[in-house]
């Protein structure tokens, strides 16, 4: 078989340009609208929007204080000096409304919570039973159903000793008195009893 001379072609031969030449690279965009590159972004994002959110979430909470230690809060400090089930010592206001003297609803009892707070602030402590609620396992978010006093200025020095009545479930779980401007005290389960 003879070769060509040397600077000719075979026939049929292509150029080698041609024949070397790599298929045409896709676009950044036409790269972008693969199911495997957008399914990765929006992993990524969702994933990034988790870890914000759970961020966002463990900068809010503080620590919980025991049963009887105490908490700051804007202005000064609180702490639970008591919770006492109702049906325990019979205490009921002098101006008892309805909503104490009927019977709680079924799977549920009322406690008397003796919040103490202590102004330290020179703005002293703005006390509203309405920004407290109790946070457990189970229970969702209870307000009270009544308090004294259910507003009141507390000047720097001063200790106010509120009561605040709350119907909670009856199951043996860690509930938390939370105030809406800071402040989460354990309640305990110690006013749960095994006859409920």
């Amino acid at each position: 078989m003879a070769l060509p001379a040397a600077g000719s072609t075979l026939p049929n031969d292509t150029e080698p340009q041609e024949r070397d030449a790599a298929p045409a690279r896709p676009t950044l965009i036409e790269r972008l609208r693969r199911p495997r590159v957008l399914l990765a972004i929006a992993l990524t994002v969702l994933i990034g929007a988790g870890l914000a959110v759970y961020a966002d979430l463990s900068a809010k909470s503080e620590p919980i204080a025991l049963l009887g230690a105490v908490t700051e809060l804007p202005g000064g400090v609180a702490r639970v000096n008591g919770i006492i089930p109702l049906e325990t010592d019979g205490w009921l206001p002098d101006d008892a409304p309805a909503v104490l003297t009927d019977a709680p609803a079924e799977g549920s009892h009322r406690v008397r919570i003796l919040l103490e707070l202590t102004a330290l602030g020179e703005d002293g402590i703005a006390f509203s039973a309405d920004d407290y609620t109790i946070l457990g396992l189970g229970a969702g978010r209870v307000s009270p159903l009544w308090a004294s006093p259910g507003v009141y200025e507390a000047r720097q020095g001063e200790v106010l000793a509120a009561t605040l009545v709350f119907e909670i479930p009856n199951q043996a779980v860690e509930l938390t008195l939370e105030g809406e401007d800071g402040g989460r005290l354990a309640l305990g389960v110690k006013h749960h009893t095994a006859d409920r």
